[in-house]
């Protein structure tokens, strides 16, 4: 997965860990499992693919997140 070789001030690495910290949260609340460092994983990454093509809109991060997870993605289509 490419990322760009941009650094990132304070606020926006504040701002990205908050969308992930929400995406952790509703990850966590629509499958019923206990956060894990494989989760956050996961949703690091695509939330810094998100950003890499552009989304900045923190519902967009994080929505692109979730989709990530297979176990969403489904459930996220309806």
């Amino acid at each position: 997965m490419p990322f760009s070789g941009r650094g990132y001030d304070p606020e926006t690495i504040a701002y990205l860990v908050q969308c992930l910290d929400v995406a952790m949260e509703k990850a966590c609340r629509a499958t019923g499992s206990p956060p894990s460092d494989d989760l956050r994983k996961r949703l690091a990454l695509a939330i810094m693919e998100g950003v890499d093509t552009d989304l900045g809109n923190q519902d967009d991060l994080i929505d692109f997140a979730l989709r990530s997870l297979p176990e969403l993605r489904a459930r996220l289509a309806n």
